[in-house]
């Protein structure tokens, strides 16, 4: 019996340097455009990438950018990529209402269909930050005609993380009493999403994030080449490996104020 190909699924997270959560408190929403923007050069370097190599790419896009950059949105469809929804202000799910996310995840989606004039089914949400307390956004996300949903980050962390989830695929279902729960089978007429959760290694019963991001960055190559082929050879898994534009920016302004651990993460 042959085996199953394993594939590997690479994720961009389409905003700029200045939408990081991290510098929400001095990047403020109405400062946007006033700053330099430099996430359509930055994206056109990652599909010339992938045009190089041949690979296809789930790319999250931001709404703000989208309105900002309809040819850009327009190019990476036309070039065979998904498009997918990051939201449209990169706000954090727990810094908003319920009414105001529902909001912001139909207008990113109209929006991107406007553009693309194909479905957008999968939604990804900024800084990981759906969590056990803001479960009613995967109810939104449903109704709103989104299909998957990779925000979850089976890990804890200072800005998000959900660590007693499942590390790799699964289908998160609404139970009577309202929560939502990873399961394997869901019964008719139940809501249900897809969920494809951040890659992470389990270590010693403790998931460690290897997916990419800032970890990419400040892990040694050795180390995130070996945590992708131990979820591949030894788990028989796909990896998730997301990025942002601005990480293949070294010439990006440098955002003052944001606190040591922040700038030293970026």
């Amino acid at each position: 019996m042959t085996e199953k190909k394993l594939v590997n699924m690479l994720s961009i997270d389409v905003e700029d340097y200045f939408h990081v959560s991290a510098f929400e408190r001095i990047s403020p929403l109405c400062s946007w455009d006033k700053r330099e923007g430099r996430v359509e050069r930055n994206t056109d370097r990652i599909l010339s990438l992938l045009e190089t190599h041949g690979i296809k790419a789930t790319f999250f896009v931001l709404g703000w950018v989208a309105e900002r950059h309809h040819a850009l949105v327009k190019r990476i469809s036309a070039e065979g990529h998904e498009i997918a929804s990051h939201g449209y202000n990169h706000q954090r799910v727990t810094k908003q209402s319920r009414v105001l996310f529902r909001d912001d995840v139909r207008r990113s989606k109209h929006l991107l269909e406007d553009l693309t004039g194909k479905e957008v089914v999968g939604y990804r949400a900024p800084s990981y930050s759906i969590s056990p307390a803001t479960y009613w956004a995967f109810d939104e996300l449903y109704d709103a005609g989104y299909q998957y949903d990779s925000s979850v980050f089976p890990v804890k962390h200072d800005f998000y993380g959900i660590p007693n989830w499942p590390r790799f695929a699964v289908t998160a279902v609404k139970m009577q009493d309202g929560s939502w729960v990873p399961a394997e089978d869901h019964a008719v007429g139940e809501k249900s999403l897809q969920e494809f959760p951040i890659s992470t290694l389990s270590i010693a019963g403790k998931n460690v994030p290897v997916a990419g991001g800032g970890y990419f960055r400040l892990y040694p190559y050795n180390f995130s080449r070996w945590a992708l082929n131990r979820i591949n050879k030894k788990e028989k898994q796909p990896f998730l490996f997301y990025l942002h534009p601005w990480e293949l920016d070294s010439q990006q302004p440098r955002m003052q104020g944001a606190g040591v651990k922040s700038n030293f993460r970026h």
